[in-house]
């Protein structure tokens, strides 16, 4: 049996579905499910439907309150990563190899590599980059991945031995505690932990295959083509998943934030796979799901509110936001992180 997973809140179920089918559509033999850090909402149900949707409150994270409340969605969204291959692998005993990949993916082709990788090795990791890059003042830099981390986590295959529990048990242990935005004491969600995977455990191996993993971070090293219907990657491989990270659905936007070195005009075949990847969203109830809160949203939001009250700069925060409009409050940081840049 192999599992193929991803995590996301109801507001990106419809590219966790977009996600699901391209993945099994080219690879039948996974089963798929979408972890839901969200409570199920009974007004879209119908994009519940297709696969099953496991709720973070039934996986057994006993410590699942004490981190929503403490944790932004982002940060809570990946601390509960290694719990779910934990969960997964209890409910299903037989399974013998896990894939997680995050929501905004797609998948274009057989994941057999996976399946010869891991007839000698039980973690597969993509790394952000694969070559050095010009030290030119753009953005992201080899610097960035100093701070973000080496790998990128939104790809993890595991096979099940003792390795990968042990392996699991360690992350899971550092994520409950430990995953934070904070760059100042070098932590970055559940990410920057597996930088020490390769050096504390063995069986780790790096895939440097190009097909794996494409992004805005490494798009300057990858040549995207349409070959015989087939879309190829530098020419001698097939591409496999790309991560449509930090685009613009709505916009239509390929190249939207977290970096200045390209514009979509840059990379016209990329754009098409967005263009194709954008239509399979939207027909998955992107328009009716995107604008949905999320209910540890809520809760995190209380939970600090009070805690902030606490303090006196809490409140006098608090006070600020009261009377000053979100607008105008906006406007103030930009210039603010302008006047700081400049």
């Amino acid at each position: 049996m192999k599992i193929a997973f991803t995590i996301c809140s109801n507001n990106y179920l419809s590219l966790a579905r977009a996600l699901g089918k391209s993945l099994l559509s080219h690879n039948p033999e996974y089963t798929f499910f979408i972890g839901l850090v969200d409570k199920l909402n009974p007004e879209i149900s119908q994009y519940y439907q297709d696969f099953e949707v496991v709720p973070c409150s039934e996986i057994g994270l006993k410590e699942l309150d004490d981190m929503a409340k403490k944790y932004s969605i982002a940060e809570f969204n990946t601390a509960v990563k290694p719990f779910y291959f934990t969960y997964f692998h209890e409910r299903f005993p037989d399974v013998k190899q896990m894939l997680f990949v995050d929501p905004d993916m797609l998948v274009y082709d057989r994941l057999t590599d996976l399946d010869t990788l891991h007839a000698s090795y039980d973690i597969l990791l993509t790394p952000h980059i694969l070559h050095p890059m010009p030290l030119d003042g753009k953005n992201p830099s080899e610097i960035s991945y100093l701070a973000t981390g080496t790998f990128n986590l939104g790809f993890l295959s595991l096979k099940m031995s003792p390795i990968t529990k042990e392996f699991l048990s360690w992350w899971s242990e550092r994520l409950k505690q430990y995953c934070t935005f904070d760059f100042a004491k070098g932590l970055f969600v559940d990410q920057k932990w597996v930088n020490l995977v390769p050096v504390f455990f063995n069986s780790v191996y790096i895939i440097r295959n190009p097909g794996y993993n494409i992004a805005y971070w490494n798009i300057h090293e990858r040549k995207v083509e349409w070959k015989n219907d087939k879309v190829r990657v530098n020419n001698d491989f097939p591409l496999v998943i790309y991560h449509f990270s930090s685009v613009n659905i709505k916009a239509g936007k390929l190249f939207y934030k977290q970096q200045d070195r390209f514009v979509d005009e840059d990379f016209p075949e990329v754009v098409k796979l967005f263009e194709d990847y954008r239509n399979k969203v939207i027909a998955e109830g992107y328009l009716e799901t995107n604008k949905l809160s999320c209910y540890y949203v809520s809760m995190h939001d209380e939970f600090m509110k009070e805690e902030m009250k606490k303090r006196m700069d809490g409140r006098l925060k608090l006070f600020f936001k009261a009377i000053i409009p979100k607008p105008v409050r906006q406007n103030v940081k930009q210039k603010l992180k302008k006047l700081i840049g400049d």
